[in-house]
């Protein structure tokens, strides 16, 4: 375990070490071929990005879009699991809801904009809500096979050993099905920050997308570049952060969960 996790942690260190090359790679590029009239260079965007957050205006936004963000996905998730574990209990409502899940599920949540803008306005219900719609599809999935991938011999022997349904559920089923719960969630961060990102850049209403729209209708393009950089930052936080969350819950799996960096 301790190999595998030290192979990680040379393989952030490379990962950060290529990020460098291509950003000074970015800045030699930009200014050999003069592409600042597109293209904002590092060196310039990373002042921009300082600024904006010193300035209160760029965190200001970051909040605004945590807000929404954070809560949409507090919703999927409590919907996603709650729904997963219902459904994949129970093979008459899997095959009851095959069909309506498999229809939902491919409809892009950017397209429900316009209608969740009739329902909730431009504020943060509407952001919160498009948000939810997005990220549940990932957890509900995945908590759904987690729980049909369950073992049944535990099963079995719980059942056997007098353990009730509700017992069944808490000490066999959601032990078998965190690993795949905590993935979907993973899955569902991203494209959730990716959506909030969306609906405030498209209707401008409030957030870093809105900060990134009015950026780029000025032509400031060093502070637009600096609030898509802290978008990534924001991203790679939170995936870093659940994937810590997930090795000190789901730590029991071993050394097969630790493939990636």
């Amino acid at each position: 375990m301790r190999g595998v996790l030290r192979l990680a942690r040379r393989a952030n260190v490379v990962g950060w070490l290529f990020v460098v090359f291509l950003a000074a790679l970015a800045e030699a590029g930009i200014q050999l071929f003069e592409l600042h009239d597109s293209v904002s260079p590092p060196s310039e965007t990373l002042p921009a990005l300082v600024e904006g957050l010193s300035s209160g205006e760029l965190s200001g936004a970051l909040r605004t879009t945590l807000g929404a963000y954070l809560g949409g996905l507090a919703i999927a998730i409590v919907v996603g699991v709650a729904l997963g574990i219902v459904i994949g209990s129970s093979r008459l409502l899997l095959d009851a809801s095959f069909v309506v899940l498999e229809f939902l599920r491919p409809i892009p949540a950017v397209a429900l904009i316009p209608l969740a803008f009739l329902f909730f306005g431009t504020g943060v219900e509407m952001r919160r809500y498009i948000v939810a719609y997005a990220a549940v599809w990932p957890i509900l999935v995945n908590t759904l096979y987690g729980v049909r991938g369950s073992d049944r011999i535990l099963h079995e022997v719980a059942l056997a050993s007098g353990v009730s349904r509700l017992g069944r559920l808490v000490r066999v089923t959601l032990p078998s099905a965190l690993p795949s719960i905590a993935t979907g969630i993973r899955v569902s961060a991203s494209i959730g920050l990716l959506v909030a990102v969306t609906a405030e850049f498209v209707f401008g209403s409030g957030g870093i997308g809105a900060y990134m729209q009015r950026q780029q209708l000025a032509f400031q393009l060093p502070e637009m570049y600096a609030a898509v950089l802290l978008t990534a930052v924001l991203g790679y936080t939170v995936n870093v952060a659940l994937r810590l969350a997930e090795r000190r819950i789901v730590h029991w799996t071993g050394e097969k969960r630790v493939r990636w960096p």
